[in-house]
């Protein structure tokens, strides 16, 4: 029969694996807490293996933490983000921010082809529009008219005299007239400015003129034919210079509420001027047909041989 690793006997018993005569009678395993025999795989560690092994362990650490640290600021740019974070962007040019961040379209108030004029430009005066004691105009030397303290020369085409006229702040007036048809005209107008001391007196350049403007504009003369609610362009007031002295001009084109009034013109060129002359101010209040490119020429004619007389 084949004979049992170890020795053994079929059907005889186990073997003796007991180690005859070692101390204690411990079975032949060896004893690595002793010095003398760790030795080999099992020995300890010396210096330099322990060395190699703290660079490794703290290699694999640092790779770890800085793989936490690029998890984490992907997270924070995506998962984390709060809507707070997102860029809004700035509101249009001409806009301005209205409730909750909508934006409200706000009209360029300089811009005359959008916004609508300025106030003073209206068919309701701000004043009384007081007519004071009429006086007839000075004479005036041939081809000239003169009203108040101002001068200019006449065009030719201008061939029909208006005479004088009780015009609301102004006295001492005359004026010159050109037809456009049947009884309209373009007229211009020179006088003496005069405000009562009730009304606070003169109130200065610009709101003399603007004054003279608004109660030429609302005149039954010429309202008829605006309208009540005419349409207003080519508006301006501003300051200028009359024959060296300070001056404001108020002027804007005044298109008819009903264009069919006239056949041949359907707006005026509205225009006021105040000069301030060394014996007190004296002004311009004129209307002339917009569409009469001959008229509105002559007006600039008119308006640059303005001269200050005594």
């Amino acid at each position: 029969m084949t004979q049992l690793p170890g020795g053994s006997q079929p059907g005889g018993g186990l073997p003796d694996f007991s180690a005859a005569g070692r101390p204690g009678g411990v079975a032949g395993l060896p004893d690595y807490g002793s010095a003398s025999e760790a030795s080999g795989p099992f020995a300890q560690p010396g210096p330099k293996a322990r060395s190699r092994a703290l660079v490794v362990v703290l290699s694999v650490l640092g790779s770890g933490f800085a793989l936490l640290a690029i998890l984490a600021l992907v997270l924070s740019q995506t998962v984390f983000k709060q809507p707070d974070d997102v860029p809004t962007a700035a509101p249009p040019t001409g806009a301005t921010r209205s409730g909750e961040g909508e934006g409200e379209y706000v009209p360029d108030q300089n811009d005359p082809d959008i916004a609508p004029p300025p106030p003073i430009f209206t068919q309701k005066p701000t004043t009384d529009c007081t007519i004071g004691d009429y006086a007839s105009g000075p004479s005036s030397p041939s081809g000239t008219l003169r009203g108040g303290d101002l001068e200019y020369t006449i065009p030719k085409t201008w061939d029909y005299p208006w005479g004088g006229a009780s015009l609301p702040y102004m006295t001492e007036t005359n004026g010159q007239a050109r037809n456009v048809e049947g009884s309209w005209y373009s007229v211009v107008y020179l006088g003496k400015v005069v405000f009562p001391e009730s009304e606070g007196g003169y109130p200065g350049l610009e709101q003399s003129a603007v004054t003279l403007f608004q109660c030429y504009a609302t005149t039954s003369g010429v309202l008829d034919y605006f309208g009540e609610n005419p349409v207003v362009t080519d508006y301006r007031t501003e300051s200028t210079i009359v024959d060296g002295y300070p001056a404001w001009i108020v002027q804007a084109t005044y298109h008819f509420e009903d264009p069919d009034m006239l056949e041949t013109t359907n707006s005026s060129v509205v225009t006021s001027i105040v000069v301030e002359a060394p014996d007190g101010p004296s002004g311009l209040v004129s209307d002339v047909a917009a569409d009469q490119p001959e008229h509105v020429a002559e007006l600039e004619e008119i308006i640059a041989s303005l001269k200050v007389v005594r």
